[in-house]
């Protein structure tokens, strides 16, 4: 991490920064812009605070991967780790535990409709993989880095904290919904950190996720 400047020690402390970053979030939810353009437009907006405060975006994990082989084993892990262990395996549990389901209403009816699918699915890809993945993983968990103790605890709030503000914009899809969305946050901040910075492979990762999960709606599973 780069050295704090003169003036970042004054204006940019640990309870202003966790100030700033709340009220950049909170504005962020009640900024009214058009989906698909909301997250875009507040992720380039993320890394023009990164890029000035840090003078450049290596904090947020965008360079050149050094190992092209490991970012695409990463991409795969969070990939199969989402969609078989957690949208396979204990979303079931949890629908049968409490007699409850995902609520994938929002997303508009796309089973067989082809057109509706691809037309969400470029949506997702400009939208969800790319731009959540540098405003939730990238920007939140650089900043909460700063925020929190260092260290491995320190790492796992950062993570946990991020994941929750990574679920509260898919309310929609109920609790089930919530709660898949929280443990995809989970992993895929424990994959952040672990693959030091790597945010291609959560570009990736993400893209694979939801491409599976739109062509699942569009047959119907």
């Amino acid at each position: 991490m780069p050295p704090e400047s003169g003036l970042e020690k004054i204006v940019l402390g640990k309870p202003a920064r966790a100030i700033l970053v709340a009220l950049f979030f909170a504005g962020a939810l009640a900024a009214p812009i058009p989906f698909p353009f909301k997250v875009p437009i507040i992720a380039a907006i993320a890394l023009i605070w990164i890029w000035i405060e840090d003078r450049g975006l290596a904090p947020v994990g965008l360079t050149l991967p050094r190992r092209p082989g490991s970012t695409m084993l990463w991409a795969a892990g969070g990939a199969l780790g989402a969609t078989l262990i957690i949208g396979e395996l204990i979303l079931p549990l949890i629908e049968r535990v409490f007699s409850i389901e995902t609520d994938h209403a929002a997303y508009g009816p796309l089973r067989g409709n082809e057109q509706a699918a691809l037309r969400l699915w470029a949506y997702a890809m400009f939208s969800a993989a790319v731009a959540e993945e540098i405003i939730y993983r990238g920007f939140l968990l650089h900043q909460l880095s700063r925020i929190v103790r260092q260290g491995n605890a320190g790492r796992w709030a950062a993570i946990l904290v991020g994941a929750m503000a990574f679920a509260i914009p898919h309310y929609a899809q109920g609790p089930v919904g919530l709660a898949s969305v929280f443990l995809v946050g989970v992993l895929f901040g424990w994959i952040f950190f672990r693959s030091d910075r790597n945010l291609w492979s959560l570009f990736l990762a993400h893209a694979l996720v939801d491409t599976w999960g739109i062509y699942s709606l569009y047959r119907g599973w």
